[in-house]
């Protein structure tokens, strides 16, 4: 009868079943066939596994549903890779989705999934088109549909159009219109509260002139410029910033004379300006009438040029930025949002 003596020495783990027998194997007096629910040590012994602790409640559903709710209704629904509309999933987990229609758009991406969610996919026609009509109380308050000036465009169907609505004295309205067939608008604004509208020695808010750009070679940055009645008021700040913050540059141009709508940068100083645009060059005339500046076209976006916005549109074209007085209220739009707004102030 053989004498098979005990192990001491477990920090070799578990062996392999195809190992079994192999006593030639050097860790083999250092190993165990089967190791349940202990801990092998560094110095050879073993240690029972710790037991389980309460880390927080499991969810109410081990499972969730994701959704998607297409348009056009005929649009196919991928999810996953397979072809359906609804799916059940783990709480947490990550699909992806794709929806394509013939003569559409087609739209694809990932969703993390945390709760019951149904997702709007709106696929945006190639071809086919629907007409918003927007019209306004009072009548002569200006319109901007898409950040251009109009009362009526034609969109492709499906598309997301923004407008924006807004006159001096009262309160601006944007919004969204999901342009799934033709539809008419009419927005009524109200009267904002009037206050004093009083800026110190700026005087009274007048109108938004415009988004422009300064700069040189090595430093490009936007600015808002307001006509007051006491002058003018240039809000300067950074150019890669959708509005100007804390750091912003406040520069006000005393004069009365209009159709400023620039604001130029010339060795260490800012000028107010009026822009020409020529075929060959930019040219900019001080308050004065006076030409401090001249650019090739072609150094546009290097020198003075107008600020071209993170999406590539011109700011200074009025596509993206708007403004308005409302009453006591100065505010600015980008792309149809509120981005900024300044309240009337007793000291210049």
């Amino acid at each position: 009868m053989s004498i098979k003596p005990a192990k001491v020495q477990f920090n070799g783990g578990e062996l392999s079943p195809w190992l079994e027998g192999r006593t030639d194997i050097a860790k083999y007096d250092k190993t165990a066939k089967l190791c349940r629910n202990f801990i092998p040590l560094a110095e050879g012994s073993l240690k029972r596994r710790g037991g389980t602790r309460f880390v927080a409640p499991t969810p109410e559903a081990a499972e969730v549903t994701f959704k998607i709710v297409a348009l056009p209704e005929e649009a196919k629904v991928f999810i996953d890779n397979v072809q359906r509309k609804t799916l059940k999933v783990a709480r947490g987990d990550r699909v992806s989705f794709e929806v394509t229609a013939d003569g559409y758009a087609g739209q694809s991406g990932e969703a993390t999934v945390t709760d019951d969610m149904t997702l709007k996919v709106h696929l945006v026609s190639f071809y086919e088109r629907a007409r918003l009509t927007i019209t306004t109380v009072p009548d002569d308050a200006t319109v901007k549909i898409d950040g251009i000036v109009r009362r009526s465009f034609d969109a492709y169907k499906n598309s997301e159009v923004p407008y924006l609505v807004y006159k001096n004295g009262y309160d601006a309205v944007d919004g969204k219109v999901l342009m799934d067939e033709d539809k008419e608008l009419t927005v009524t604004l109200q009267s904002a509260d009037e206050g004093s509208g009083s800026y110190g020695d700026w005087g009274v808010p007048q109108y938004f002139v415009a988004c422009t750009a300064v700069g040189r070679i090595d430093k490009m940055l936007k600015c808002f410029c307001f006509r007051f009645s006491n002058g003018y008021l240039a809000v300067v700040f950074n150019s890669k910033k959708v509005a100007p913050d804390e750091t912003a540059e406040w520069m006000f141009f005393k004069t009365v004379t209009d159709g400023y709508d620039s604001l130029l940068y010339k060795k260490g100083k800012y000028y107010l300006a009026c822009l020409h645009c020529t075929d060959m060059a930019y040219y900019y005339n001080d308050v004065n009438g006076e030409m401090i500046g001249a650019y090739n076209t072609s150094l546009e976006m290097k020198v003075c040029g107008w600020q071209i916005d993170e999406d590539g549109d011109y700011a200074s074209f009025y596509t993206r930025y708007d403004g308005s007085v409302a009453g006591a209220v100065v505010k600015v739009y980008y792309n149809g949002k509120t981005v900024w707004i300044m309240k009337e102030r007793k000291n210049g």
